[in-house]
């Protein structure tokens, strides 16, 4: 006879391995493109000034340091995001 505490079947955890995965997938998509974003905005940066010191034109100048700081402010979630 058997227990009434036996159980037929094994638990499983598949349940919470998707979602762990999920989660780590996303955490890792997320870093990576923060990095990414930022990488751009110093690429942005570094034309903008560059345009300034070499005496190019200021108003392209003046956009290329603005993107800058926009797409760093979109990176760090500091402007509302770019999609919907």
């Amino acid at each position: 006879m058997a227990n009434e505490t036996d159980m037929d079947t094994e638990p499983s955890d598949e349940p919470e391995y998707t979602v762990g995965r999920s989660v780590v997938r996303d955490a890792i998509f997320d870093a990576v493109g923060t990095v990414a974003l930022l990488g751009f905005a110093l690429v942005f940066l570094f034309i903008g000034v560059r345009g300034f010191v070499v005496g190019s034109s200021l108003p392209l100048s003046a956009a290329f340091v603005a993107a800058s700081l926009l797409v760093a402010g979109a990176a760090l979630d500091l402007v509302p995001p770019f999609r919907g």
